[in-house]
């Protein structure tokens, strides 16, 4: 019986954690634009901290999508806070935004804020920061 009780109270307690939760969740639909080919992926990389952004440790939240000529459109549930978003056109499918011998980037790629540093730089962590605050967020980025 002591037991029984046991588990009922875990079983409780476990539910009302996973209720608490899905109200920190949010969804990001996502629309990348500019793009050129139906050739690859759109990848994308949700940072939540400048190490995550300059690619110093692995980015925990990263989603890839067919690509499709000029627009991809996509719905990411993700955990409520502040996010830096990248996205590149990973057109040879390796996974990685290819550079050239310059080190300039040879697929397209573009950040939240639709900021951009120099060409051969990241943006400031701070100017391309969005908070995911609400229920459902719209974030736009162009792709160049």
């Amino acid at each position: 019986m002591k037991y029984i009780k046991l588990v009922i109270i875990f079983l409780l307690l476990f539910q009302s954690i996973y209720a608490f939760a899905d109200d920190e969740r949010a969804v990001m639909v996502l629309e990348v634009n500019n793009i050129e080919t139906s050739k690859g992926n759109i990848m994308i990389h949700l940072c939540r901290n400048q190490q995550e952004f300059l690619g110093t440790v692995p980015v925990p939240y990263a989603f890839f999508f067919p690509a499709k000529k000029n627009t991809v459109a996509a719905k990411i549930t993700i955990p409520k806070g502040m996010y830096a978003v990248k996205v590149f056109h990973d057109e040879n499918e390796n996974k990685v935004l290819d550079l050239n011998a310059a080190n300039h980037p040879i697929e397209k790629f573009g950040f939240s804020n639709n900021f951009f540093g120099s060409y051969s730089e990241l943006p400031p962590y701070e100017k391309v920061l969005i908070n995911i605050d609400k229920e459902e967020n719209f974030v736009k980025i162009n792709l160049r």
